[in-house]
């Protein structure tokens, strides 16, 4: 017997003719179920801090815009109260007053006249 011929006759017969054996390929996903919680839970925890984050700077820019209103309208303010201020000390400047008398019809009488204050 030719060697070839005792090789066949040693090899069991494990497959038959003509079909190619097949192999059972175990194919690994490239991320597990838990792997997946894992990173869903990561993305949605780093959506909520993005969320915080965001509101907090919109409440922030929104505070400083009316800090700034009101800066503004506080200084609006003070210019008319400077104007305001500056009319009462013109119009409580005595000769005006004694000028304005005397256009109405009105005497000056010293032996009537009372001091209320002093200027010092």
């Amino acid at each position: 017997m030719s060697p070839l011929v005792q090789r066949q006759i040693e090899q069991p017969m494990t497959q038959p003719a003509g079909k190619p054996e097949k192999k059972q390929v175990h194919k690994k996903s490239g991320i597990s179920k838990g792997e997946k919680v894992i990173y869903t839970g990561t993305l949605v925890a780093i959506v909520i801090a993005l969320y915080f984050v965001l509101s907090n700077y919109a409440s922030i820019y929104i505070a400083n815009h009316q800090i700034q209103q009101s800066e503004s309208e506080i200084q609006t303010q003070l210019k008319v109260n400077e104007g305001l201020s500056l009319q009462v000390m013109e119009l409580s400047d005595p000769e005006r007053i004694l000028s304005e008398a005397k256009a109405m019809g009105m005497i000056l009488d010293e032996n009537n006249v009372r001091f209320t204050h002093t200027n010092d």
